[in-house]
Order: C-alpha cells, then sequence, then structure tokens
C-alpha cells in the first residue's frame, strides 16, 4: 500500500525539488519503506512505497513498462494478479521482478481503462502512456481507496490524500457550500465533493483521462457494488451456502498472500471471526488481533478468545489505552482525514492500528459484512418507518405527539427512551422517502442547516434527497429495505466506513484488507434473494448460518456491538476545550459558517445532559452532533479552508 500524487501539464515545470519534497512529505505515512518522483515531458509522479510484495528494487514505483511507452504510480493490491500474469506471459512478456504492480501496469498497457474491469482488489492509480500523452486515473468499484484530483488551468493534479494537493499552488480553497451540507448531514463529505471548492474525488469504479490542455473526461468502467437488484437470482439456501463457503475461501487465500506477515483483526463479531475462520483454513499459522477495553459496553475479549480458540490462531491482545483523548491526537485525526469527519469510531481505529503495526504490516478485516449482507439493525427500523410512512400524515403527527407527552410523563429512564424512538420512528415516517433511508443516521436535518448557517452556506432543501436518489441504484425505492440497503452501500460504505478505515490505518503504515469486499463476493452478495440476508428480522442470516458451522455458536448469536467509544467521556476536557474554542473564538472558522443565534443555541444544546424529550434530543445524538461541529471547525483552521 502506498501514497500517489502527480502533475500533468504546464504546472509540471514550476514544482521545484523543494516542492516535490514537501508533496512527498504529506504522503510519507502512507508509504515510509521509499519514495520517488518520475519526470517526463510535462509530467510528475510521486510514490511513496510500503512494501508488502516484491521488496527489491525491482517492486519500486513509479514503473515504466517494459516497452518504455507507460509509467504507472498505484496504490493498491490485486488479489488473484497472477491470473493476469499468466495471460501476459503467453503473450511473450518476461517480468521483471514479482510484483502485482508491474502485472497490473503491463496489463493497461494493452487494454487501457478497458482492462480495469479485471482488477479484483482495491486500488487508486495513475497509468501515463507517453505515446498517446493521456493519463488515466482509476479508483476501485468498492472505494476502497481514495483518489483527488484538481483541474487547474492547463494542468491536472491528483492525489491519494486531500493536503498533498493542498500543497500545490494555485488550488482553490474556498469552502463548498453543497459540501458542507452533506457533512453536516451525514457527518462526512461524499464523493465527489471535498470540503473544498477546487478539488474533487473520483467517484468509485470510474476513470479519469486527460491530456494536457484538455478537459479532463470521467467516466464509469464498472457499476458500483450491488447495482443490479434486476439480476436477483432464486437459489436455494443450500446451494447459496455453498457458494458462499467456496468464495470467502478463495478470497481469504487470495488476500493472505504477501511477502511480510499478514494478520487479521479479530473483533468476536461474525464477520472478522468468519474471516479469520476462512484465512485460519487457508494458511498453516495466523496471528489474530483483538481490542480489550476496561468498559464492558466495549470489550469483545471473550468471544475473540473464544474464535482464537476454535481456529487455533496465535492470539494477540491489544489493550486500549484508558486515558481520555489528547490535544495531540485530536489534531492528528483531523490532518489525517482532510476532509471533515465526525465518525468518532476513528478514535479508537487510529490507537488499534498503532498497536497492530507493532507486530505485522498488514492485517485481513471483517469490513463490509453489514452493508453486503444486511447486518445493522437499522434496517429493521427503516421497514418500521416504510409502513409507516403509509398512513396518512395527520394520524402520523397526532400519534407522535402523544408518544412525546407520554415520554414526559413517563416515571423511568428505559421507557422513555423507549418512547422517544418510537416518537422518532413516526418523525421519519412523514419525511420524504430518501430522508427516510438516511433518517437514522443524519446529524443535522436540511431545513435546520438553513435556520444556523449564514445565508452564502444555507444549502438547498432538495440536495440530500437528490444525493441519496442519486446512489439508490435504478428501479429501486431507497425507503424500502432493499433500496436503503443497496444505497447505503454506494454511499455509506465508501464514503465513511472504508474512509475510517483508509485514513486511520494508514496513518500508521497499515495496510488492511476487507476481505468481504472481494469483487467475487460482492457481486455473489448482490444475486442473493433478500431472505437469505434479512431473514425473520436478522441481518446476516447466511453469513451466521455459515459462521455456526464453523464457530462457537454463542459467538454467533449474541447481541451486535459497535466498535466505538464513549465520546464525551472519552473526550473528557479535550473536548470541551475544543467546543469553547469551536463556538466562542472569533478564530473559529464556525463564526464565519454559523450565525450568532445558532452558535448560541448550539452552546446551549452542548451544555445539556441526559435525553430530552423530544424525539431528536437524545444524550448520545448531542454528542454526535457536537463532536462534528469540533471536527468541522478544527478542520477547517487546520487545513487553511477560505470561508
Amino acid at each position: 500500500m502506498c501514497g500517489i500524487a502527480g502533475v500533468v501539464g504546464t504546472l509540471a515545470r514550476d514544482i521545484d525539488g523543494a516542492r516535490e519534497q514537501q508533496i512527498l512529505r504529506t504522503l510519507a505515512h502512507r508509504g515510509p519503506d521509499a519514495s520517488a518522483v518520475w519526470r517526463g515531458n510535462g509530467v510528475l509522479l510521486f510514490h511513496t512505497r510500503l512494501s508488502i510484495r516484491d521488496l527489491t528494487p525491482s517492486g519500486a514505483q513509479p514503473m515504466t513498462s517494459a516497452s518504455g511507452r507507460s509509467t504507472i504510480a498505484y496504490n493498491g493490491e490485486i488479489y488473484d494478479f497472477s491470473r493476469l500474469q499468466d495471460g501476459l506471459r503467453a503473450s511473450g512478456l518476461r517480468f521483471r521482478g514479482t510484483s502485482d504492480t508491474e502485472v497490473v501496469l503491463e496489463h493497461l498497457e494493452r487494454l487501457g481503462s478497458g482492462g480495469l474491469r479485471n482488477l479484483n482488489g482495491m486500488f487508486g492509480l495513475a497509468h501515463w502512456d507517453s505515446h498517446r500523452r493521456q493519463l488515466m486515473l482509476a479508483r476501485d468499484a468498492t472505494g476502497i481507496k481514495p483518489l483527488y484530483y484538481a483541474h487547474l488551468q492547463g494542468s491536472l493534479v491528483f492525489a491519494s490524500e486531500l493536503k498533498a494537493l493542498l500543497a500545490i499552488h494555485g488550488v482553490d480553497r474556498a469552502l463548498d457550500p453543497t459540501a458542507l451540507g452533506h457533512y453536516l448531514s451525514l457527518g462526512f463529505v461524499p464523493a465527489p465533493w471535498t470540503i473544498v471548492r477546487g478539488v474533487r474525488q473520483l467517484l468509485p469504479g470510474h476513470a479519469l483521462l486527460y491530456t494536457a490542455g484538455g478537459e479532463p473526461e470521467i467516466q464509469p468502467y464498472s457499476p458500483p457494488i450491488g447495482s443490479n437488484p434486476e439480476a436477483t437470482v432464486a437459489v436455494g439456501e443450500n446451494e447459496a451456502l455453498e457458494q458462499l463457503t467456496e468464495l470467502l475461501l478463495r478470497a481469504a487465500g487470495d488476500q493472505l498472500l504477501a511477502d511480510v506477515p499478514v494478520g487479521v483483526l479479530l473483533s468476536g463479531g461474525v464477520d472478522s471471526s468468519l474471516v479469520a475462520a476462512a484465512a485460519a483454513r487457508r494458511t498453516g499459522r495466523l496471528r489474530t488481533f483483538t481490542v480489550i477495553h476496561d468498559d464492558p459496553r466495549y470489550d469483545e475479549r471473550e468471544p475473540a478468545r473464544a474464535v482464537a480458540s476454535s481456529i487455533g490462531s496465535d492470539h494477540v491482545e491489544v489493550e486500549m489505552p484508558g486515558n481520555g483523548l489528547t490535544q495531540d491526537e485530536l489534531e492528528g485525526l483531523v490532518d489525517h482525514h482532510g476532509d471533515p469527519f465526525a465518525d468518532s469510531s476513528s478514535l479508537p481505529m487510529r490507537r488499534l492500528a498503532r498497536e497492530v503495526r507493532k507486530h505485522v504490516k498488514v492485517a485481513l478485516s471483517g469490513d463490509g459484512g453489514d452493508e453486503l449482507f444486511c447486518g445493522y439493525p437499522r434496517y429493521a427500523i427503516g421497514n418500521l418507518v416504510h409502513r409507516l410512512a403509509g398512513y396518512p400524515r395527520p394520524l402520523l403527527s397526532t400519534a407522535g405527539g402523544a408518544l412525546r407527552a407520554a415520554t414526559r410523563i413517563s416515571p423511568g429512564a428505559a421507557l422513555r427512551s423507549q418512547l422517544r424512538r418510537a416518537a422518532r420512528a413516526f418523525a421519519l415516517a412523514g419525511r420524504p422517502a430518501a430522508e427516510r433511508a438516511i433518517g437514522t443516521i443524519t446529524f443535522f436535518w436540511p431545513e435546520e442547516q438553513a435556520r444556523l448557517l449564514r445565508r452564502e452556506y444555507a444549502p438547498g432543501l432538495e440536495d440530500l434527497s437528490r444525493l441519496v436518489l442519486d446512489r439508490a441504484p435504478r428501479n429501486v425505492d431507497p425507503d424500502a429495505a432493499d433500496g436503503c440497503h443497496r444505497m447505503e452501500q454506494h454511499l455509506v460504505l465508501p464514503d465513511d466506513m472504508l474512509v475510517k478505515v483508509d485514513r486511520m490505518t494508514m496513518a500508521e503504515s497499515l495496510e488492511i484488507r476487507p476481505v468481504l469486499l472481494d469483487q467475487r463476493l460482492s457481486a455473489f452478495a448482490a444475486k442473493l434473494p433478500m431472505r437469505h440476508k434479512l431473514h425473520d428480522g436478522q441481518g446476516k442470516y447466511l453469513l451466521r448460518k455459515l459462521a455456526r458451522s464453523w464457530l462457537p455458536p454463542w459467538t454467533v448469536d449474541r447481541p451486535k456491538m459497535g466498535f466505538a467509544v464513549p465520546l464525551l467521556d472519552f473526550g473528557g476536557q479535550t473536548l470541551q476545550d475544543a467546543t469553547r474554542w469551536a463556538l466562542e473564538s472569533t478564530a473559529s472558522p464556525a463564526h464565519a459558517i454559523f450565525t450568532k443565534p445558532a452558535l448560541a443555541s448550539l452552546a446551549t444544546e452542548f451544555a445539556r445532559r441526559g435525553d430530552g424529550v423530544s424525539p431528536e434530543d437524545s444524550a448520545f445524538r448531542r454528542a454526535q452532533r457536537q463532536w462534528a461541529v469540533v471536527v468541522l471547525s478544527l478542520a477547517l483552521s487546520r487545513m487553511g479552508v477560505s470561508v
């Protein structure tokens, strides 16, 4: 795994050695083992290397093809590259090394963008064709690896991370109002936007073709995962289970291949336990890693120990430090994400990566299982809201009002919480269908943003619905369970889950390989009938059935636990100080974004403790909104975004 960047066009002449080194430094954590710059005629390609395959100089990048025609800067792993390699050898090509980079380079030289669909893995790459004087950028179809770009006058610049592009003179740093609105709604900035107006993200499954002096041409080369619901096939449960078993074992075997030690992140949940069990069946010796906490709400050591014992792994328990958030940690988290990112599980992910990296360079994970096989409880909530939406709006309003009134007089905290959640379901049922689909993950609704933000940043109220509808597969209602499930694969998975994992693990130079997102497995999951995923209200039905045959059943059927921290307790004084700075200091960008009454209102909200009566007013949700505002203010300040 690596970091890449580059410049094509007139701007390449203006980047001297000092600026080259500055760009490389911004990506050094993604590739601490080596770095290099390749210069062509009006072309610069940068690469920082995390050596995983072919540790010799023959695996170094940027790499030029045997013909001398093309050069690649590549961040990623192609798991079954030997299949492509065999075909190239049959055509008479002799390979200089053993890396997948060389295979990808030669494959794309022959097929161009038409060869991208054959790449089963994760990648962000830049391929320069000197004969055609054309740059091709491409990102894997799932969105596991990032790629940012900016089109300046006469030039195109690109990089693995936003901050590398901000090191290039001329990139427009003005705040993008649409990106701001999406961030406040979702807690992340979805592709193709970034928080700055001058930089965009390449969408998953897309390629960008650019000739110096021209306009970038962006085109899809592959549909996103889960985007073909019409291809759902009738398959029996036993047959589906056999196919899942075969595909999982093959994917785990392919992803274990490396010239350095490989481990497995084992949380004790269904997904990571299945990956660990599959890997154990494909290798003689396996090392697994589990985070342990003092807080029993977040500790999964017992099920992880049971799984490790059953598969015979060399098990390592990584103790999550009990100390709270520090200012350095907060600033580091913001800096490595680049765009503001409010998923607070980034905090434990960074700490986990730091500890695991002391043992291995590569780790397999169970990421993607919830998204591919309907593992989140919110799918069941979504079904309820979808049914309620069929009732007349006045009836929903009356029932919601009655629930809120009952919440005020309820004597028990547990009952009040249940009543408030029920009231929120009725409130969500009255919203547009697209907003219902993401109702359980929304921070600030668009109409609330319109009240809080200064006029120049207030969003269009239709932007959020348009985003969801654009990400929902054609002919699928995003409000129904199946549509919501597939839409989430196109939005939450690439722009939240995979962003968190990539940025926090690469901050510690650790490569994570999500086995369940293997191209063959994701295609299999897309064609499965919903009954094999969500069955009698239970998610991940088929995964659980396989897990019960491989693992101690009690580890499979226990309640789901999230990878999170108690945000206010963990944030402690550091979070409170950062909140005061964000809301009260005139140096905070929040003062240029929010109105003065809005800042006062947010300060009052964040000072409250405990659950309120309103369906939206829980202590958990308030803490998440507080974190979102703090992260936004710090990110804009530290990047020097113009507001």
